[in-house]
């Protein structure tokens, strides 16, 4: 496939991650940066296959620069207790085929054309194409996961992929005025499914092959889901009043798509409902509301109150990292955590 590139969910590139670890880890800078060139290396292997049609999708969505976040928890959750294996790299690709997967099926579904300022799989190749390759990226990560030769594993990670199309099928039901109305309880249900889900599955994958203890293991849990919850919070604020620039797409996409966030849920306190409204409707008058609301949001109380709520997720990640081995990679745990909230992207 040639033309233009697409949407870029995967991410491999040190740089975000390294901008934030402790200023005096110099050493574990460099030991994490070669550990992410193995874990990017298991990714390249993945994309040279034919034809060359899947292998240039495959390179384009594989191979990107981002954050890189998830199998940096799964390398460090690892290696706070002994130092990485082929394992722990065939683990931390496999949760980056799983990132990957879902964020080409959620375009799909939500018909989201652009992600990070590029357009979306499906539309250069079309839904059929980008369903499928959504679904060979499942595949690879279970073949990938399976290296590890660890049953508990592959339960997570069945489990862990179960409950991220579950949270995505419940909120893709949810239609009309049981959409527009839900509350926060169900908004936490939500992105704990869709988006702590795979935070945890890395950090406790992390932790079984590091052979961390039953206690250290659920500490570690606790933390990917705390800071899972923070990441998707930080995410929603930023859809309304962040910098497009940064972002990648348009400012209130989720309203576009339908999706009520915790700072939707606090601005309906402050929003005249039946603008709140017209954003979720189809006719020509929707933009103009939604243009109205982002503007609105960055004077408002619900940014400050969903931020606090995200800082509330970060300092209960943080307090989880009590219970493992205190350390440079506790360290640039948290600094990890920290930067998840103080962020533009």
């Amino acid at each position: 496939m040639h033309g233009p590139r697409l949407s870029t969910p995967a991410a491999f590139s040190a740089a975000w991650v390294m901008l934030v670890v402790h200023k005096g880890a110099a050493g574990i800078v460099h030991s994490l940066e070669r550990d992410l060139a193995k874990v990017e290396q298991r990714l390249a292997e993945a994309s040279a296959v034919e034809p060359p049609f899947l292998r240039q999708i495959l390179e384009d969505v594989l191979l990107a620069r981002g954050k890189q976040i998830r199998p940096t928890l799964t390398i460090a959750s690892g290696k706070l207790f002994r130092e990485a294996t082929a394992p722990l790299y065939a683990m931390a690709a496999a949760v980056e085929f799983i990132h990957t997967a879902t964020l080409i099926h959620d375009d799909v579904v939500d018909q989201a054309d652009a992600r990070r300022g590029e357009p979306a799989l499906f539309t250069l190749a079309g839904n059929s194409v980008a369903v499928l390759v959504g679904d060979y990226l499942f595949a690879q990560a279970a073949m990938t996961a399976s290296e590890t030769n660890n049953v508990r594993i592959m339960h997570l990670f069945a489990d862990a992929v179960r409950t991220l199309c579950a949270g995505q099928i419940a909120e893709s039901a949810r239609e009309g005025e049981a959409r527009y109305q839900i509350d926060r309880e169900t908004y936490y249900r939500t992105i704990e499914a869709k988006t702590a889900t795979l935070f945890v599955f890395a950090c406790h994958a992390g932790a079984i092959l590091g052979e961390a203890s039953a206690a250290e293991t659920e500490a570690l849990r606790r933390y990917g889901r705390s800071l899972g919850l923070a990441f998707q919070i930080v995410d929603d604020i930023l859809d309304l009043v962040g910098d497009e620039s940064h972002l990648g797409k348009p400012l209130g996409s989720d309203l576009r798509q339908g999706v009520v966030t915790l700072p939707v849920i606090y601005l309906r306190e402050e929003v005249p409902e039946a603008l709140l409204r017209e954003a979720f409707t189809s006719d020509g008058s929707r933009e103009e509301a939604i243009g109205s609301i982002t503007e609105m949001a960055r004077t408002s109380r619900a940014i400050s109150q969903a931020y606090l709520e995200a800082q509330r997720c970060a300092a209960d990640a943080a307090r989880a990292l009590e219970g493992v081995p205190h350390g440079e990679i506790r360290d640039l745990l948290l600094d990890l955590t920290a930067s998840v909230v103080d962020r533009d992207r």
